[in-house]
């Protein structure tokens, strides 16, 4: 599954950039709202720290032009990572 959408992704490069700069930017921002919710105390600014360097990252990484392979996995770690934080965050 994971192949065939890096086909898709490889195939529509340039035309997906804006859509998963979107998609990343939205739930890391859903993920930081959540986050700095209450006080924010050391495990939150964690946090914080890994959903920012995650989509920073990935938009880093488009920039640099790197692989488009590596590009892809980045994307979908940074997801994994911001959906992941937003799930601690809302099941807590």
């Amino acid at each position: 599954m994971l192949n065939n959408a890096y086909r898709y992704f490889a195939g529509s490069y340039f035309q997906l950039i804006p859509l998963t700069i979107i998609i990343q930017a939205c739930i890391g921002s859903i993920a930081v709202y959540y986050i700095l919710q209450g006080i924010p105390d050391f495990w939150d600014m964690l946090q914080l720290l890994l959903c920012v360097a995650v989509s920073t990252i990935y938009l880093g990484s488009i920039l640099a032009q790197i692989h488009v392979k590596k590009v892809f996995y980045i994307f979908i770690f940074g997801l994994i990572v911001n959906i992941l934080l937003l799930t601690i965050q809302l099941a807590g």
